[in-house]
This record gives C-alpha cells, sequence and structure tokens, in this order.
C-alpha cells in the first residue's frame, strides 16, 4: 500500500460500498472518486476526514507513516533519559558534597 487511494480502496470493498455511492456521499463525479482511490488527486485534509466519516474509520489509518518521525522521537527521549540520569548523579553528588560538609570532618 503505497499511496492514500489504495487505503481508501480497501476500505470502501470491506465496506462493500460502490464507487458511485462514494462520489454521492461525497458530492462528487465516480471519475473523480475514482481519481481519488487511483491517487491522480491530491486530497486535503478536510476530504480525508469526509471520506473516513463515510466509512465508519479513523482518519488515521489513511495517512502515511511518518519517514523521519518516529526515530527523532526515540532518539529525543534516549537522549532525554541520558541527560535525566546525568543530572540526577550530579545532583546527588553536589548534596552528598554538601552533607559531607555541613557535617564536618568524620571521626569528631
Amino acid at each position: 500500500m503505497n499511496h492514500v487511494g489504495e487505503k481508501i480502496r480497501l476500505q470502501r470493498l470491506t465496506k462493500n460500498y460502490s464507487q458511485e455511492y462514494m462520489a454521492f456521499m461525497l458530492e462528487i463525479s465516480q471519475a473523480a472518486y475514482s481519481k481519488i482511490e487511483r491517487g491522480e488527486t491530491i486530497l486535503t485534509l478536510p476530504r480525508v476526514y469526509e471520506i473516513a466519516e463515510i466509512l465508519q474509520v479513523s482518519p488515521f489509518i489513511f495517512m502515511p507513516r511518518p519517514k523521519y518521525g518516529t526515530s527523532i522521537a526515540i532518539t529525543y527521549y534516549k537522549t532525554l533519559v541520558k541527560l535525566r540520569r546525568f543530572w540526577r548523579k550530579a545532583i546527588r553528588d553536589r548534596l552528598n558534597v554538601r552533607n559531607e560538609a555541613y557535617s564536618g570532618p568524620k571521626g569528631q
């Protein structure tokens, strides 16, 4: 499944809806709807939501997966975890130094 039109077509077929029915519901011609499924028409977000509503599915199933977004988010998260560990250790070390300075040298 390379494009949104293929995903729409598969959902339409699982619901047993005809292209004519979808075109009627979208208030476009059957030829125009056919172009949507073939990927010849660039869809706007409101149109994707409208199609999803007719098919009674989430519009997000038609959206392509992000090429870079998920790995960036994972890398960002891992970096935050590493920074959190670093700062926790740094803060603990500072607190230990302060506690030792406050309590004075041991053995007195």
